[in-house]
């Protein structure tokens, strides 16, 4: 949703194989950030003469290219990177953020991409002849701080949370087995309506409002 052009046929550009540049990684994360829409990516929003007088504009397009309810999903799950996982350092910032941390073989690329409810920003930390970056030069480590740091200087007015759409539900789910958690006791998660669990956890060790481990892979 992001990129434009020839792309390899492998299974692993699932998991980041393909080079793209930050334009598209920020272009990509704009869809969940605005709802499922696509933003044409702009250069120069105006021209204007020495009387004021407007020589070109450039509006803002767009394409429903996902759904709401498909992006609000992904959000939800990339603010758990953010309260959970590799993105922690960001919870400094005092806002909702949803954003995913990357790191390339040998740490010679590290990324974060993230967005609040008003921006979307995306930081590449590395060099142009590919060496590596030196050990443990992840995305959380090199990349994420740059990105907090741009953000704390940006006052974008919104604090709020991301906007539930209407065709989203949540339950307690019991996080040992994926089922609904018994008396309410359990990990909140969202689902569209109509895909969420059925059937009752008959486990006892559910979750009861403690923090998720920390996942520590980028």
């Amino acid at each position: 949703i992001g990129f434009e052009g020839d792309m390899p046929r492998n299974l692993s550009i699932a998991l980041g194989s393909m080079g793209i540049t930050p334009l598209n990684l920020a272009e990509a994360y704009s869809v969940f950030a605005s709802g499922g829409v696509k933003m044409r990516p702009i250069a120069v929003k105006y021209v204007t003469d020495s009387r004021g007088r407007v020589l070109e504009s450039n509006e803002p397009e767009g394409e429903q290219v996902i759904s709401p309810e498909t992006a609000f999903l992904i959000t939800s799950m990339m603010e758990d990177v953010i309260n959970y996982g590799t993105g922690w350092r960001i919870k400094a910032l005092g806002r909702p953020v949803a954003g995913k941390t990357g790191t390339t073989n040998d740490y010679r690329d590290a990324w974060f991409v993230g967005y609040t409810t008003g921006i979307v920003a995306c930081v590449w930390v590395g060099f142009d002849d590919m060496r590596p970056l030196g050990n443990q030069e992840t995305g959380a480590r090199a990349a994420s701080p740059i990105w907090l740091n741009l953000m704390k200087m940006i006052d974008d007015g919104e604090s709020f949370g991301f906007t539930v759409p209407d065709g989203i539900v949540s339950y307690p789910i019991d996080p040992s087995n994926g089922l609904l958690a018994r008396d309410g006791k359990g990990l909140k998660e969202y689902f569209k309506n109509g895909t969420q669990p059925r059937e009752y956890s008959s486990s006892q060790s559910v979750w009861e409002g403690k923090e998720p481990a920390r996942l520590d892979f980028d």
